[in-house]
């Protein structure tokens, strides 16, 4: 079918479409009363019509424009929910698996041959004892802490030392640091480190499944045994 044809075609439907409609008695009713309006009302229900007719005719594209653009707004919500689960697993896959803390014991022994490295008076040593933890990190996450007593220091040594007792281990964290002049000479300082070990988990051991002998292995050595006889 060309064309030419389809034209016909659709002008032929649509003159019987208006023709069924001049003769329902719904629009015989409504030219009746349209034609004993006065003309400014008929002006007026003429431009009625036209406004309504141009808006059933707009709300198609529009219908489409409004979709598309919902369509466009879930769109792009999720590529920037996308974007962020690959930033985080990207920051997730770059961030280094941190050791088991250190036990107490050996902790203790790394803080006492830092503070032997330093040099130190026996007078400026005032102790180190157990704790708890920190009331910072919950109790099931931490394995214990330190608590480092040290007087005298002048202000390099307090920072040589808390960098020092910071590095000793990555699961090793220090929750506090309190700082106050002494009283008997106040160019120096009186300084209470705490020290912190997290309950790091220790990875998972994966053991190698034992291996099976083959089946074809077993008939040849057989096989080989039996010759032998």
């Amino acid at each position: 079918m060309n064309l030419d044809d389809l034209k016909d075609k659709l002008s032929t439907e649509l003159r019987a479409t208006w023709d069924r409609i001049q003769e329902s008695g719904t629009y015989n009713q409504l030219r009746d009363r349209y034609e004993n309006m006065t003309p400014a009302m008929q002006q007026l229900t003429m431009y009625g019509g036209i406004a309504v007719v141009t808006l059933m005719v707009l709300s198609v594209p529009y219908g489409y424009f409004n979709g598309s653009s919902e369509a466009v707004g879930e769109f792009e919500g999720k590529r920037m929910t996308i974007r962020e689960l690959l930033k985080v697993s990207r920051e997730a896959a770059e961030v280094p698996a941190i050791p088991p803390a250190p036990s107490m014991d050996m902790l203790r022994a790394n803080i006492d041959s830092t503070i032997k490295s330093a040099n130190l008076l026996p007078e400026q040593i005032k102790g180190t004892q157990t704790t708890m933890g920190s009331n910072l990190i919950p109790s099931n996450l931490s394995e214990g802490g330190l608590q480092i007593q040290l007087a005298k220091l002048n202000l390099r040594q307090v920072v040589d030392l808390g960098y020092k007792f910071s590095n000793i281990s990555a699961s090793v964290k220090m929750s506090d640091m309190v700082m106050t002049a002494n009283r008997e000479d106040n160019r120096y300082f009186d300084v209470v480190y705490k020290l912190v070990a997290l309950a790091v988990p220790a990875p998972p051991v994966i053991q190698a499944e034992p291996e099976t002998p083959k089946k074809g292995f077993n008939r040849n050595k057989k096989s080989r045994a039996e010759s032998e006889e």
